[in-house]
């Protein structure tokens, strides 16, 4: 009898246990800085009702530069979304790992993210600027770089920062963040300097403890484009709060975005090139250059797999001098606010035939002062932009490969051109300084190589290589390419 009471007893468990899985709420997070927005979430919502999801890696043993999409493969369904980290068109913080507004756009074509950037009711973007639109801040950048300096940031955030928000060039992160979170009702973020993780903590503290019946029933909440969330609006009233909607709930498709409709595998590259003359006749390219740049720049690589009707449609664009007039135009804007811009013009230019290796090899010289030693300060702006594009290996002298400063560029730029490809590879195996062997190592982890020829010679730094520090590097670098 007692057995039997016992075997009822377990079953009901089971069968609680298992309503309130299946009746959980996920709120999924991406701490890339402060800590104190998740764990009040944590702190209000009832474990009974929602779970928490934070697809952050947690292991910083690992480099890897795809945490995003492994968490997009873990196939997660998020209810809302909190993303914590500084903001300067990159989210980066004290982990070592990014998330930039490339990579989220990017990101937000592929249907196996869905879950993660179409599925919240709600997005938190805790950071500065993160809803920012192109009007001025109502500070000069000097004022706007003292604000952010006094409120904790770096000299080089700062003026990340500032850059980003001061440029001309670009749509507006508000206008970007609703076209990244197509289908959410309401994103929240901040028009200008957002609050640090310990100020905002009473003031989303508040929130959170007056909304924890309207969490509890979620799923029957309002979330009206339309509706505005007054009680936050309340609660961080001295804040620069902004509310927007997903660009999806008036776009028929996901494709409608510029950006993927060119990463979109149903259309043939006759189409694509097409689009991409079209977006420069309506003046929109340069809203969306680095996604366009890069994939100019394959299909460059890989011309001899193009069909006759597609190397037509490419060559078009080379003959349109519209198009190299309003590229040779942002060249002449000065100021390191302009480099990320500049330089995939000056790659764009030459992917497209308008300007000869000459004239793009001094360009670049001149634009990331590669005829001058790579200072400490140098490679911290050139780093802090997160932004990726090609340096001609010609334009490189051949004592900046002696430099590490200008080999961490290279990193953080992930420039890799054949040549390039090849120096780093020959310094994997043959320079006499583990440091630098170690560095060549790490490079191909960083540009997620996928040639089975450098997967072989890494291989062999892994089981011959003098130092053990670069044979774990080695060891460490095949197992984030096999993922």
């Amino acid at each position: 009898m007692k057995t039997s009471h016992l075997f009822i007893i377990l079953v009901h468990i089971f069968a609680f246990s298992l309503a309130v899985a299946q009746t959980q709420k996920t709120v999924c997070s991406i701490t890339l800085n402060s800590n104190h927005e998740i764990e009040l979430f944590k702190k209000h919502l009832s474990p009974l009702d929602w779970k928490f999801v934070e697809l952050v890696p947690k292991n910083e043993d690992i480099e890897t530069q795809n945490w995003m999409e492994l968490a997009c493969k873990k196939k997660v369904t998020c209810d809302v979304l909190v993303i914590s980290g500084h903001f300067g068109g990159t989210f980066f913080g004290t982990s070592k790992y990014k998330l930039t507004t490339e990579e989220l756009e990017s990101k937000s074509c592929d249907e196996s993210c869905s879950g993660i950037l179409h599925n919240p009711k709600e997005v938190f973007l805790f950071g500065c600027n993160t809803l920012a639109g192109k009007d001025k801040d109502h500070r000069s950048p000097q004022e706007y770089m003292q604000v952010l300096l006094n409120d904790g940031f770096t000299a080089t955030q700062a003026s990340q920062i500032v850059s980003f928000r001061y440029s001309e060039f670009g749509d507006s992160y508000k206008n970007r963040m609703s076209q990244v979170f197509a289908k959410v009702p309401r994103i929240y973020g901040f028009s200008s300097v957002g609050p640090s993780g310990k100020t905002i903590e009473p003031l989303l503290n508040r929130y959170l403890n007056q909304s924890k019946n309207e969490y509890k029933n979620l799923q029957s909440k309002n979330f009206s484009a339309e509706t505005k969330n007054t009680s936050l609006f309340e609660a961080l009233r001295n804040t620069k709060l902004v509310q927007t909607s997903g660009s999806m709930l008036n776009l028929k498709t996901v494709t409608d975005k510029p950006y993927c409709y060119i990463k979109d595998k149903q259309k043939n590259h006759q189409q694509k090139l097409s689009y991409i003359s079209y977006l420069f006749d309506i003046r929109s390219a340069m809203n969306v250059l680095p996604h366009i740049q890069e994939y100019l720049h394959q299909l460059k690589e890989n011309w001899s797999a193009l069909t006759a009707a597609e190397r037509t449609e490419f060559q078009y664009l080379t003959q349109n001098k519209k198009i190299k007039n309003e590229l040779l135009e942002v060249l002449k804007l000065q100021g390191d606010v302009y480099i990320p811009i500049k330089a995939h013009v000056l790659n764009t230019l030459s992917d497209l035939s308008f300007v000869d290796k000459e004239f793009s090899n001094k360009s670049f010289v001149e634009l990331l002062q590669l005829n001058q030693p790579m200072t400490d300060s140098r490679k911290d702006v050139l780093c802090s932009m997160n932004s990726s594009f090609q340096i001609p290996a010609d334009a490189i002298p051949q004592s900046r490969w002696n430099e590490m400063n200008f080999l961490v560029v290279l990193l953080c730029l992930k420039t890799n051109t054949t040549e390039i490809k090849a120096r780093f590879v020959d310094m994997m195996k043959n320079h006499p300084d583990p440091a630098f062997r170690g560095t060549a190592v790490w490079y191909f982890e960083r540009i997620r190589s996928n040639d089975i020829n450098i997967y072989a010679e890494l291989m062999k730094v892994q089981r011959n290589d003098s130092d053990e520090h670069v044979r774990k590097s080695a060891e460490m670098v095949l197992k984030a390419m096999s993922r």
